[in-house]
């Protein structure tokens, strides 16, 4: 086997009883000196199986006991191309574990699993051939508008009352989860997996904490081995009234406690973000598209942003869902261009009925004119020497709150105290001071000295400045967000300078430096 893929250890024993989650199944793995230890899981007709994602090569040894026992060794080769391991945060970027830079452009199809074969297969079919290297979708079915078809499979089996017997996990589901992440992985998509939501009519919302646990247990024996998830808490969690805080902090530890490889893990938001303060959760997720924010945002929990609801291009009849496609890009290069992450979503209906497949529930095609130009900002940014991030010019004055800017200017230090702006801003509220924050920051986005991206937005401006290094030389180029155009405007150029644009919105600057200067 590789590194970084999944090997897998099947054994045949004794019926585990009424009891099909919390199976004595223990794996010791030794690899390199180092020690891991993983939970195995049942997988129905008397067969258990321990997973485990080797993250180096070497021996990998181990030991199987329990209720079925077994020991080996495997060889692990270096990993194939492309092939990189787990994303992490760090700090406010994604990586892969081997240090591969991991940008996610993501899209949403939350009821993709409780679908008829025909139209999984189909929305697999358009995922290969789509930009996008993230999916959201739940574990749970969907009750809501266009997606109130009833499943075939659930992920429990019910007992002899009709109730939801969370210890009796319904194999052919999760086999059917395994088969779909398997196939993601194989096209490097990352998987962020929902694992609560509200829109129920099966009582899945209702588990007391204790059912919730047991799924988690069964979540995290099965399928934390696999190096494509990301662990979604919840879509909308305060809508799920039955869980407080404290239920929710509780489960979050659960996972960051039972989950050996340390998958990345946040909660999903209505209209009140989770505390992304939180030790467990990994990174930023919100719905939301004011992109203004994601600086501040990133300044107070130093870990990525992602707008994983940032809004829905189609024609739908709600509020939320029916972005124009240049409106679904708009808000995918601001978000990007503030240093930020950003999540695509699609609601296309043909004519006035519920009963259609619309992409953000059931997936099946996409409609949209969005996609295709996503798809050039990813590559874009994916071909830059690095990670991007939000560019902060080293001239600029480095505030980051009221008190900071109150002592500055007790220090009379000259371009503060005598500033009538900072001064005003001394004064303000504290929402409106980081309003003024918001508004003083440029959606620039860098790689070191190498890489300038700057987007105007709505903006129909007929020049735009910025500002370079002036020890380097840069091409400048005008990106038409919509026409997928680039268009070189200016060479040699560094310092502050100036271009002409075409006056109208979704334009963007581009500056990179020149080789061989």
């Amino acid at each position: 086997m590789k590194q970084y893929d999944v090997l897998e250890i099947d054994l045949i024993g004794c019926d585990p009883g009424n009891d099909w989650v919390h199976v004595n199944v223990l794996a010791e793995f030794v690899l390199n000196g180092k020690y891991y230890t993983r939970k195995g899981f049942y997988a129905g007709k008397g067969r258990y199986k321990v997973r485990f994602m080797p993250e180096e090569p070497g021996i990998l040894h181990y030991n199987v006991s329990g209720i079925v026992q077994a020991a080996g060794e495997k060889q692990v080769e270096p990993a194939s191309d492309g092939r990189h391991g787990m994303v992490k945060a760090e700090g406010t970027v994604f990586r892969y574990q081997d240090g591969t830079k991991y940008l996610p452009f993501g899209t949403t199809v939350y009821a993709l699993l409780h679908q008829e074969h025909q139209v999984v297969e189909q929305t697999m079919e358009t995922m290969k051939g789509s930009p996008f290297n993230k999916i959201r979708f739940c574990v749970f079915p969907k009750h809501y508008a266009f997606n109130d078809n009833e499943p075939k499979l659930f992920a429990f089996e019910k007992n002899e009352e009709g109730s939801w017997d969370v210890n009796r996990p319904c194999m052919e589901f999760w086999e059917e989860l395994e088969l779909r992440i398997s196939q993601f992985d194989e096209m490097g998509v990352q998987v962020d997996l929902i694992l609560f939501h509200p829109y129920d009519h099966w009582g899945f919302m209702h588990l007391n904490q204790e059912e919730c646990l047991t799924y988690l247990e069964y979540v995290m024996r099965r399928i934390s081995a696999y190096p494509n998830v990301w662990w979604s808490l919840a879509n909308e969690y305060e809508q799920m009234t039955d869980f407080t805080k404290e239920r929710w902090e509780e489960m979050a530890a659960f996972l960051g406690r039972n989950d050996g490889g340390g998958h990345l893990l946040s909660n999903h938001n209505f209209v009140h973000p989770w505390d992304f303060s939180n030790t467990d959760t990994t990174h930023v997720c919100l719905q939301d598209a004011d992109a203004p924010k994601i600086p501040a945002l990133s300044r107070k929990f130093g870990k990525p942003v992602i707008y994983d609801e940032l809004g829905y291009e189609g024609n739908i009849p709600y509020s939320w869902g029916n972005l124009s496609a240049f409106e679904m890009v708009n808000r995918f290069w601001k978000i990007v261009c503030y240093g930020g992450y950003a999540t695509h979503g699609e609601t296309y209906m043909d004519d006035m009925n519920d009963d259609q497949c619309l992409w953000w529930s059931k997936g099946g095609i996409l409609k949209g004119q969005s996609m295709e130009r996503i798809g050039f900002l990813r590559k874009l940014t994916e071909s830059f020497p690095g990670t991007p991030v939000l560019f902060k010019p080293e001239d600029s004055l480095q505030i980051e709150n009221r008190a900071q800017l109150k002592q500055m200017l007790e220090q009379n230090i000259p371009g503060v105290s005598d500033n009538p702006v900072y001064i005003c801003m001394s004064n303000m509220t504290d929402e409106e001071f980081t309003h003024m924050l918001e508004f003083f920051t440029d959606p620039v986005i860098h790689v070191g000295k190498e890489v300038y991206l700057k987007y105007f937005g709505d903006m129909c401006t007929i020049y735009g400045k910025m500002q370079l290094p002036e020890e380097h030389l840069y091409t400048v180029e005008i990106i038409d967000v919509w026409e997928m155009t680039r268009t070189v405007a200016a060479e040699h150029v560094n310092g502050i300078f100036e271009v002409k644009l075409p006056g109208k919105p979704g334009i963007a600057i581009l500056a990179a430096r020149e080789t061989g200067e």
